[in-house]
C-alpha cells in the first residue's frame, strides 16, 4: 500500500471516529471562514480552523517521493481536508491527478446528488482544463466499522514548467452535497 493510501485510509478512519451516530436528514450547519494558503497560492472557505502538516509522498510515477503540504481540520461530524504539491513536468499532470484519484475512489461506491455527480468537470478558474479534474463522492466502509462518504475534488495548475496538483475532500458519515458545494466552490486560485 502507497503512502498516499495509508493517509488517505486514516483520514477516513479519523472522520469516522469522530462519528458515533448520523441523525436526522439535514446537513449540519456550519460556521464557514475565509482561509488564504499563500504556499499553495489559493482562498478558501473551512468551517473550522486548519492545522498545517507536510509529508513525504511517492505516487509511484517514478519521480519518488514529493512534499505534500496538507491543511485539514474537524467540524461537526466531518473531516476537511485541502493538500496540494508541485509536479516537475506539467506534461503529467493528468496523470497525478488519476493516481490520487484511483487511491481514493477505487475502494468505494459513487454517491450522486442531484448537482453533484462522481466524474463530473471540476475546473476552478485558473485551473488545467484536464480530463482527470474532476468531482466525486464515494461511500464504503472505513477502518472502523462505520459508513464513510468521501467528497472529493482534484485540479492542477501550470506554473511555468511545473503543475501545482490539488486535492480537496470532506470525510462525512453521510453525503453532505451542500456542505460539498460550499467547500469546493469556495476554492479560488489567486
Amino acid at each position: 500500500m502507497s503512502k498516499i493510501q495509508t493517509l488517505m485510509r486514516y483520514a477516513a478512519a479519523a472522520a469516522a471516529a469522530l462519528v458515533l451516530s448520523a441523525c436526522g436528514s439535514q446537513e449540519p450547519e456550519m460556521p464557514w471562514q475565509s482561509v488564504s494558503w499563500d504556499e499553495a497560492g489559493l482562498e478558501m472557505r473551512f468551517p473550522c480552523a486548519p492545522e498545517f502538516a507536510r509529508t513525504p509522498v511517492d505516487f509511484g510515477m517514478e519521480i519518488g517521493s514529493v512534499p505534500v503540504s496538507m491543511m485539514g481540520c474537524d467540524a461537526v461530524d466531518s473531516t476537511f481536508a485541502m493538500s496540494q504539491w508541485v509536479l516537475n513536468d506539467a506534461a503529467q499532470a493528468d496523470d497525478a491527478l488519476a493516481f490520487w484519484e484511483v487511491a481514493v475512489l477505487s475502494q468505494f461506491d459513487a454517491v450522486d446528488g442531484d448537482d453533484a455527480k462522481s466524474g463530473a468537470q471540476f475546473v476552478p478558474a485558473g485551473a488545467m482544463d484536464l480530463p482527470r479534474s474532476i468531482r466525486a463522492t464515494v461511500q464504503g466502509v472505513g477502518r472502523a466499522g462505520w459508513t464513510v462518504t468521501t467528497h472529493g475534488v482534484w485540479f492542477a495548475r501550470k506554473e511555468g514548467d511545473k503543475a501545482r496538483i490539488y486535492h480537496a475532500v470532506i470525510y462525512a458519515p453521510k453525503a453532505y452535497h451542500q456542505t460539498a458545494n460550499t467547500f469546493f466552490n469556495s476554492i479560488i486560485l489567486k
